[in-house]
């Protein structure tokens, strides 16, 4: 567990950061703004996050079949990789399964219709609104943990089929 960790540490401080900074905007968010404007607020929301929920939903679904192309690849090849190579592969398949399916609620959640409705709770928009940031924030997040344990994998099939020790 602690190989893997080690293994995956700059996608952990990825995901990590991206949560923290999330976490920041929405704080100042909460400093600037009232519950007022929180209608306004999701509406900004929806227009950024259609973009944004596609085109993660569109790379996650990608990167699922690549994860399948490569594992083929690495099993053709003539050199022996460890069980972590699989194990790695496996991961970045399984969190970008994740990662698919909270952007296809994301989609979903902005497709809500919004707006001042008679018999809606007060509380309904803002915690629409906190919902729908936080599976952005998340979404983001995992996308950004996704592509840094690519490099990840890439670079260690690198330096595995690269005949000299300078990779």
């Amino acid at each position: 567990m602690l190989k893997r960790f080690r293994q995956q540490w700059l996608a952990i401080v990825g995901f990590l950061g991206i949560c923290l900074l999330g976490y920041g905007a929405w704080l100042l968010k909460g400093a600037m703004y009232h519950e007022a404007v929180v209608l306004d607020l999701f509406q900004t929301l929806q227009s950024s996050g259609l973009y944004l929920g596609s085109a993660v939903a569109t790379s996650s679904g990608t990167t699922l079949a690549l994860m399948l192309t490569l594992v083929g690849l690495i099993r053709r090849m003539n050199k022996d990789f460890d069980r972590q190579v699989y194990q790695s592969v496996a991961l970045i398949g399984v969190t970008s399964a994740v990662c698919l399916v909270a952007s296809i609620v994301l989609l979903l959640t902005l497709t809500l219709p919004v707006a001042e409705f008679d018999g809606v709770p007060s509380w309904y928009y803002s915690a629409l609104y906190n919902f729908t940031f936080a599976l952005t924030v998340f979404v983001s997040a995992m996308a950004v943990a996704i592509v840094l344990m690519l490099v990840n994998i890439v670079i260690s099939i690198i330096r595995k089929i690269t005949p000299s020790d300078d990779t």
